[in-house]
């Protein structure tokens, strides 16, 4: 059974409220991250810990944005259906 007008209303902005919490999320650890190599300069240890937690971060980064991608087709399918 099709979604009413409403209940793709309801689903839209439960969606977009949901992508903009993560994308908020991840911009702060893209930052901490930053933050954390800045200062950690003088010490070649304890950079190449903050560079691996950067190289994490954004690798997280990347899966989130494809995984929000994917679920965006995805709803639109199911719209147009």
């Amino acid at each position: 059974m099709p979604l009413s007008n409403a209940e793709w209303e309801f689903l839209s902005t439960a969606y977009n409220g949901w992508v903009d919490d993560v994308a908020e999320i991840l911009a702060g650890l893209a930052d901490a991250a930053e933050d954390a190599e800045r200062s950690v300069e003088d010490s070649p240890i304890a950079r190449r810990v903050v560079f691996d937690l950067r190289r994490r971060v954004k690798a997280a980064i990347l899966e989130v944005a494809d995984r929000v991608n994917d679920l965006t087709v995805r709803l639109a399918r199911l719209q147009r259906d």
